[in-house]
């Protein structure tokens, strides 16, 4: 009797902490560890966003003004109608006048813009054997181009208007290692006063993320400080709701990407709170979705309805709350912060030049604390003196023993 009791408190402590275990593994099984070992990893290359300041080709528009037959008056207005436009978003929303749509519905902006566009490339190196990619990319400042980034394909607007959804052969993204000493990106002949976003090669401009603008005939330099954080493979098994993150693959839950990137989470609530609010989106979002979803595109009533909000959809922010968007983090993530910045005049026009002049000495890694052997297992040694092997193993006496009965029948 004595055993007996012994063995049901035991058993009844092993399942009423294992289902607490059970709860928290559901919920928080990873931890975050730091790994100082700067010598054993690679560490990404910063990639950037920039958006130059000239984006319409003025030969491209005499062209589709003479074509359009327009009269002195109008094709005045209307260059400064396309001007603003290319430059236009949620900040200078209110700055649009109140023109005549010259014929020329909302939806058709993003391709009108697109075909006026200026060629906007710039020449690039990183200062090491292997080149940075660059790729266009349409953002919430406009058309602009992403370097050394692996997912700018899928925001650019060729992709958009051939209602692409598949994945391409991203391009692998530079890496630096303390032992290649300062490794600088430059680019050069920009022609232009210019926006830079720096970010991880899996994320994209957004517009509520800190940008810098630097003037033309200006030669910058920026010195950039990076932290990553990586998922270890243990790790990725885990479903999303344990490990609270997402990796790029996991763009399910996204109506207009096929990847998936907290900044790209963030730029999908913004058209959907922006659709609340006044019945639309703007241009320099991709205008269908998955199974055809689409927001109605906003003429120039929408988005001075969008400017006068414009804190508010910035931020995602309403009366000081925090707009709910249910975005995770990316499980695997590069953060780049600026140490300096300089700039001298330069007689050869504005050039950027930046890299990594101080190794990060702390990577974070986010592993798995336990699983369910250690759920199940370590608790039944605990209360039971007995392991997942003996469980195992009482269940195949069981059986062989019921079989050997049957057969002696």
């Amino acid at each position: 009797m004595i055993w007996l009791s012994c063995i049901s408190i035991g058993v009844y402590g092993m399942v009423a902490l294992s289902q607490r275990i059970w709860n928290r593994f559901q919920t928080s099984p990873t931890v975050i560890s730091m790994d100082r070992n700067m010598f054993l990893w690679n560490t990404s290359f910063p990639s950037l966003t920039v958006c130059s300041m000239h984006r319409i080709d003025e030969e491209k528009l005499e062209r589709y003004i003479q074509e359009r037959d327009f009269d002195e008056d109008d094709a005045e207005q209307f260059r400064e109608f396309i001007v603003l436009l290319a430059n236009v978003t949620y900040s200078s929303f209110l700055q649009l006048p109140m023109y005549k749509t010259f014929g020329i519905a909302g939806y058709d902006y993003m391709e009108l813009l697109y075909n006026l566009s200026w060629n906007f490339q710039p020449t690039v190196n990183s200062g090491t054997t292997r080149s940075l990619s660059v790729l266009p990319t349409v953002t919430e400042l406009g058309l602009c181009l992403a370097v050394n980034s692996r997912i700018a394909e899928y925001t650019s607007y060729e992709y958009w208007r051939a209602k692409r959804w598949d994945r391409v052969n991203e391009p692998e993204p530079l890496v630096v290692h303390p032992l290649d000493g300062e490794v600088y990106g430059q680019l050069i002949k920009l022609e232009s006063s210019y926006e830079v976003f720096f970010h991880g090669s899996m994320e994209v401009a957004e517009i509520s993320k800190r940008h810098y603008s630097f003037p033309e005939s200006y030669y910058t330099t920026v010195e950039l400080h990076a932290l990553e954080i990586l998922t270890s493979p243990n790790a990725r098994e885990l479903s999303v709701s344990q490990r609270q993150c997402r990796f790029t693959h996991e763009g399910d839950t996204l109506l207009f990407s096929p990847v998936y990137s907290y900044n790209l989470c963030r730029i999908e609530c913004r058209m959907k709170l922006a659709y609340k609010l006044c019945g639309c989106v703007p241009h320099f979002y991709r205008p269908v979705g998955k199974r055809n979803f689409r927001y109605r595109i906003c003429d120039f009533e929408g988005m001075r309805c969008l400017g006068q909000r414009s804190d508010e959809m910035i931020t995602l922010r309403s009366n000081g709350v925090d707009i709910e968007c249910g975005c995770l983090p990316n499980c695997d993530d590069s953060n780049f912060f600026i140490q300096a910045h300089r700039s001298r005049e330069w007689f050869l026009g504005a050039n950027l030049q930046w890299g990594l002049t101080d190794y990060p000495k702390m990577q974070l890694k986010r592993d798995i604390i336990f699983g369910l052997s250690d759920v199940f297992g370590g608790l039944g040694g605990f209360f039971l003196g007995c392991s997942l092997l003996t469980f195992a193993e009482f269940v195949f006496f069981l059986i062989w023993r019921l079989c050997k009965l049957y057969m002696e029948v």
